[in-house]
C-alpha cells in the first residue's frame, strides 16, 4: 500500500548555536576600563594644589647684569598650583620682561621644584639715547646704571637696529686690517652712513654704494693715507672716483702730490 505525502510541507531550519562567551575578551575590556579610570582619577588628584605643591625655585645662568633676586621675586607670585599644572608660560613671560633677561627655560624637577635656565642679554652696542642692541640686533632698554661702558654707539631710525648691528660687525671686520676701531656708526633718515673711529677720524660713506666706498677707503688708506692718520679729522668718500680729506686744526701735513 502506497503512502501519500502531504504537499506544501517545509523543512524546519536548525537554530544557530550560541557562541561561548570569551572570558579573555571580557578581562581585557575590564582591565582597559580600570586603567582609564585610574589615569583620569590620578590626573585629577595630581592637579589639586595641595597634592604636589611647588616648594622650590632654582635658577641657573650667567648673571653679569641681570638681577637674580629680582627674577625670583617676579616669578614667585606666579608659582601657584600643583607641580603638574603650574603655569610655565606665565613664569617664562614674567621673567623675560626683565630688561637684561633674553630667554628662560622652565623645567620641572620631581617632585616639588621648578628649575629656571636663564640666558642673559649680550649687548654689542648702545642704541640711540638710552637703549642697547643685542647680538641679534634686537633693542632692549635696561636701567642706565647697568649699561656697560665702552660700547660702540649706534644711531639710526626706528626699526633699523638689526641692519645697523650687522653693518657694524662687517665694517669692523674690514677695518681691522687698518688697525682702526669703530666707536660709532650713524645712519640718518635719508639712509646716509657715517663712521667714527677711536683716533677721531670721521668717515662719510653717504647713501648709495656704501660697500664700494668702504673698500675704496681701505685701499687708499693702505696706499699711503695711513701715514697721516693722527692728523686726519674727516675723510669724505662721497665722490665717484675720489675722496676729500679734512685735516685737524693746525695739523695739515706739508707735502706735495697725492695720497
Amino acid at each position: 500500500m502506497a503512502v501519500k505525502r502531504k504537499s506544501g510541507a517545509t523543512r524546519q531550519q536548525p537554530k544557530p548555536s550560541r557562541q561561548p562567551r570569551s572570558w579573555k575578551q571580557f578581562w581585557r575590556q575590564a582591565v582597559t576600563l580600570l586603567i582609564l579610570v585610574t589615569v583620569i582619577g590620578g590626573g585629577m588628584y595630581l592637579q589639586q594644589e595641595d597634592t604636589l605643591p611647588v616648594k622650590h625655585v632654582t635658577v641657573e645662568g650667567e648673571f653679569r647684569h641681570a638681577d637674580k633676586e629680582a627674577l625670583v621675586k617676579v616669578v614667585s607670585p606666579i608659582v601657584r598650583g600643583s607641580f603638574m599644572d603650574v603655569d610655565v608660560a606665565r613664569i617664562r613671560q614674567a621673567g623675560e620682561a626683565l630688561p637684561w633677561v633674553k630667554q628662560i627655560q622652565v623645567r620641572r624637577v620631581w617632585p616639588d621644584t621648578l628649575h629656571l635656565i636663564v640666558e642673559e642679554q649680550k649687548a654689542i652696542a648702545r642704541w640711540n639715547k638710552n637703549s642697547l642692541v643685542n647680538t641679534s640686533g634686537a633693542v632692549f632698554t635696561p636701567p642706565s646704571a647697568t649699561i656697560p661702558r665702552g660700547l660702540v654707539q649706534l644711531n639710526g631710525p626706528d626699526g633699523t637696529s638689526e641692519l645697523m648691528a650687522r653693518r657694524l660687525v662687517e665694517i669692523q671686520r674690514q677695518v681691522n686690517q687698518l688697525g682702526l676701531k669703530v666707536v660709532a656708526v650713524n645712519m640718518d633718515k635719508r639712509r646716509a652712513w657715517q663712521v667714527d673711529f677711536a683716533e677721531g677720524l670721521h668717515l662719510k660713506l653717504g647713501r648709495a654704494g656704501g660697500e664700494t666706498r668702504l673698500k675704496r677707503f681701505i685701499r687708499v688708506f693702505n696706499g699711503g693715507l695711513a701715514t697721516f692718520r693722527s692728523q686726519i679729522a674727516e675723510v669724505d668718500m662721497r665722490y665717484t672716483n675720489g675722496l676729500a680729506v679734512v685735516w685737524k686744526s693746525g695739523q695739515q701735513p706739508d707735502f706735495n702730490g697725492t695720497v
